[in-house]
Protein backbone atom coordinates (compact mmCIF):
# COMPACT_ATOMS: atom_id res chain seq x y z
CA UNK A 1 0.00 0.00 0.00
CA UNK A 2 1.44 3.25 -0.85
CA UNK A 3 2.33 5.54 2.51
CA UNK A 4 0.34 8.32 2.23
CA UNK A 5 -2.84 6.28 1.53
CA UNK A 6 -2.20 3.84 4.74
CA UNK A 7 -1.04 7.06 6.59
CA UNK A 8 -4.34 9.29 5.60
CA UNK A 9 -6.53 5.76 6.38
CA UNK A 10 -4.77 5.89 10.03
CA UNK A 11 -5.27 9.50 10.82
CA UNK A 12 -9.20 9.14 9.54
CA UNK A 13 -9.38 5.46 11.93
CA UNK A 14 -8.54 7.73 14.72
CA UNK A 15 -10.45 11.37 14.01
CA UNK A 16 -6.91 12.90 13.59
CA UNK A 17 -5.98 15.79 11.67
CA UNK A 18 -2.38 16.80 10.72
CA UNK A 19 -0.25 19.69 10.24
CA UNK A 20 3.39 19.49 9.14
CA UNK A 21 6.00 22.11 8.80
CA UNK A 22 8.68 21.93 6.75
CA UNK A 23 12.15 23.38 5.59
CA UNK A 24 14.33 21.26 2.86
CA UNK A 25 11.70 19.34 2.64
CA UNK A 26 9.56 22.08 0.89
CA UNK A 27 6.20 20.98 1.34
CA UNK A 28 6.88 17.13 0.25
CA UNK A 29 5.00 15.46 3.10
CA UNK A 30 1.73 17.76 3.21
CA UNK A 31 1.92 16.99 -0.54
CA UNK A 32 2.26 13.09 0.17
CA UNK A 33 -0.99 13.53 2.02
CA UNK A 34 -2.68 16.04 -0.73
CA UNK A 35 -2.20 13.72 -3.29
CA UNK A 36 -5.01 11.01 -1.61
CA UNK A 37 -8.53 11.40 -2.54
CA UNK A 38 -10.62 12.54 1.13
CA UNK A 39 -7.27 13.53 2.70
CA UNK A 40 -8.92 17.24 2.99
CA UNK A 41 -10.56 15.34 6.03
CA UNK A 42 -7.11 14.87 7.85
CA UNK A 43 -4.61 17.68 6.78
CA UNK A 44 -5.14 21.11 8.63
CA UNK A 45 -1.77 22.57 6.78
CA UNK A 46 2.11 22.22 5.78
CA UNK A 47 4.02 24.87 6.44
CA UNK A 48 6.83 25.42 4.35
CA UNK A 49 9.95 27.48 6.06
CA UNK A 50 13.16 28.19 4.88
CA UNK A 51 15.08 30.85 6.40
CA UNK A 52 17.01 31.19 9.90
CA UNK A 53 15.26 33.84 11.22
CA UNK A 54 11.31 32.56 9.86
CA UNK A 55 12.05 29.03 11.77
CA UNK A 56 13.41 31.14 14.82
CA UNK A 57 10.39 33.05 14.88
CA UNK A 58 7.49 30.66 14.75
CA UNK A 59 5.52 29.25 17.76
CA UNK A 60 6.82 27.65 20.49
CA UNK A 61 10.53 27.99 19.25
CA UNK A 62 12.85 29.33 22.34
CA UNK A 63 15.99 31.55 22.06
CA UNK A 64 17.35 30.00 24.37
CA UNK A 65 17.08 26.56 22.91
CA UNK A 66 17.90 27.79 19.29
CA UNK A 67 21.32 29.30 20.73
CA UNK A 68 22.15 26.28 22.59
CA UNK A 69 21.15 23.56 20.35
CA UNK A 70 20.74 25.40 17.22
CA UNK A 71 18.30 25.83 14.78
CA UNK A 72 18.32 22.36 13.09
CA UNK A 73 18.21 20.06 16.41
CA UNK A 74 15.83 17.84 17.94
CA UNK A 75 14.80 20.13 21.22
CA UNK A 76 13.79 22.90 18.48
CA UNK A 77 11.91 20.25 16.14
CA UNK A 78 10.16 19.34 19.34
CA UNK A 79 9.53 22.84 21.17
CA UNK A 80 8.10 24.14 17.28
CA UNK A 81 5.95 20.82 17.05
CA UNK A 82 4.50 21.66 20.32
CA UNK A 83 4.13 25.26 19.70
CA UNK A 84 2.12 24.52 16.67
CA UNK A 85 0.07 21.85 18.33
CA UNK A 86 -1.07 24.95 21.04
CA UNK A 87 -1.48 27.32 18.03
CA UNK A 88 -3.70 25.15 15.94
CA UNK A 89 -5.83 23.37 19.36
CA UNK A 90 -9.11 22.24 17.83
CA UNK A 91 -7.84 22.21 14.30
CA UNK A 92 -4.86 19.78 14.15
CA UNK A 93 -4.34 17.21 16.79
CA UNK A 94 -1.06 15.93 15.41
CA UNK A 95 1.78 17.95 14.44
CA UNK A 96 5.29 16.62 11.76
CA UNK A 97 8.14 18.99 12.16
CA UNK A 98 11.06 18.09 10.00
CA UNK A 99 14.08 20.66 10.09
CA UNK A 100 17.46 20.03 8.04
CA UNK A 101 19.46 21.33 5.38
CA UNK A 102 19.61 19.88 1.69
CA UNK A 103 22.41 18.00 0.54
CA UNK A 104 24.45 19.46 -2.07
CA UNK A 105 23.29 18.20 -5.21
CA UNK A 106 26.85 17.40 -6.81
CA UNK A 107 27.61 15.12 -3.66
CA UNK A 108 25.96 12.35 -2.69
CA UNK A 109 28.37 11.21 -0.41
CA UNK A 110 28.05 14.44 2.19
CA UNK A 111 25.17 13.08 4.91
CA UNK A 112 22.36 14.94 5.74
CA UNK A 113 20.97 16.02 9.07
CA UNK A 114 17.49 15.96 9.47
CA UNK A 115 15.57 16.23 12.62
CA UNK A 116 11.98 14.78 12.89
CA UNK A 117 9.48 15.63 15.73
CA UNK A 118 5.87 15.04 16.20
CA UNK A 119 2.90 16.42 18.80
CA UNK A 120 0.02 15.62 19.77
CA UNK A 121 -2.51 15.60 22.73
CA UNK A 122 -4.25 12.70 24.66
CA UNK A 123 -6.70 13.71 27.03
CA UNK A 124 -5.54 17.11 27.38
CA UNK A 125 -1.93 16.61 28.01
CA UNK A 126 0.97 17.19 24.87
CA UNK A 127 3.50 14.39 23.96
CA UNK A 128 6.02 15.38 21.85
CA UNK A 129 8.97 12.89 20.84
CA UNK A 130 11.50 13.28 18.28
CA UNK A 131 14.76 11.46 16.07
CA UNK A 132 18.05 12.78 13.97
CA UNK A 133 18.97 11.30 11.09
CA UNK A 134 21.90 10.77 9.25
CA UNK A 135 20.84 10.31 5.07
CA UNK A 136 23.55 10.44 2.73
CA UNK A 137 22.41 9.83 -1.16
CA UNK A 138 20.91 11.63 -4.01
CA UNK A 139 19.11 14.83 -3.22
CA UNK A 140 15.67 13.92 -4.26
CA UNK A 141 16.42 10.83 -2.46
CA UNK A 142 17.29 12.05 0.30
CA UNK A 143 14.08 14.29 0.39
CA UNK A 144 11.52 11.84 -0.49
CA UNK A 145 13.00 9.60 2.46
CA UNK A 146 12.79 12.26 5.22
CA UNK A 147 9.28 12.80 4.08
CA UNK A 148 8.40 8.45 3.94
CA UNK A 149 10.19 8.67 7.68
CA UNK A 150 8.27 11.50 8.81
CA UNK A 151 5.03 10.17 7.81
CA UNK A 152 5.80 6.52 8.68
CA UNK A 153 6.70 8.09 12.18
CA UNK A 154 3.04 9.52 12.66
CA UNK A 155 1.28 5.96 13.60
CA UNK A 156 4.89 4.70 15.38
CA UNK A 157 5.03 7.75 17.74
CA UNK A 158 0.96 8.51 18.21
CA UNK A 159 0.39 4.50 19.39
CA UNK A 160 3.46 4.08 21.47
CA UNK A 161 2.28 7.76 23.33
CA UNK A 162 -1.55 6.58 23.34
CA UNK A 163 -0.20 2.90 25.35
CA UNK A 164 2.39 4.66 27.47
CA UNK A 165 -0.47 7.55 28.56
CA UNK A 166 -3.11 5.00 28.75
Amino acid sequence: MNIAKQIVGYLKSRGLVLASVETCTAGRIAAMLADVPGATDCLDFGLIVHSPCATADLPGVRASTAEQCGLISEAVARELAEGVLAQRAGHAGVVVVSLGLPAPPDDASVPVVQCLAWACVHRGQTYSAGETVRLCGRRGEILRSIARRALLGVPRFVDATLSRAD
